[in-house]
């Protein structure tokens, strides 16, 4: 994942996702800290809406507020990735730009 802010790309940063029918899981570490994601993905439309959700503590401590990231975003089969955007609303900063995902699947599915 990668996503743009303060005029430059950040990433890639590897995360782990499961995928439980409609119901999105995951975590992984980034420049701002650690974080759990929970969201969902819609085959009808393929579009995948997210919330990475920081752990207060973990990297850095001027970017972690313990904060939310809404995460929107689309299949973009072109460039065989989802693209969209990041949007944070706190008391201490707002902001959005673009976020891009690309999947790779690490192991069988278990049946």
């Amino acid at each position: 994942m990668c996503y743009y802010q303060y005029f430059k790309w950040h990433g890639p940063f590897l995360a782990q996702f499961e995928f439980n029918e409609r119901i999105i899981r995951g975590n992984g570490t980034d420049d701002v800290g650690s974080f759990d994601i929970t969201g969902s993905y819609s085959t009808d439309d393929n579009h995948m809406t997210l919330t990475k959700h920081y752990k207060r503590g973990t990297g850095n401590p001027r970017e972690n507020l313990g904060h939310q990231v809404k995460i929107d975003l689309k299949w973009n089969e072109q460039e065989q990735q989802f693209n969209g955007q990041w949007i944070i609303r706190t008391t201490n900063y707002s902001g959005q730009d673009k976020f891009e995902l690309k999947l790779k699947q690490d192991r069988e599915p278990t049946l």
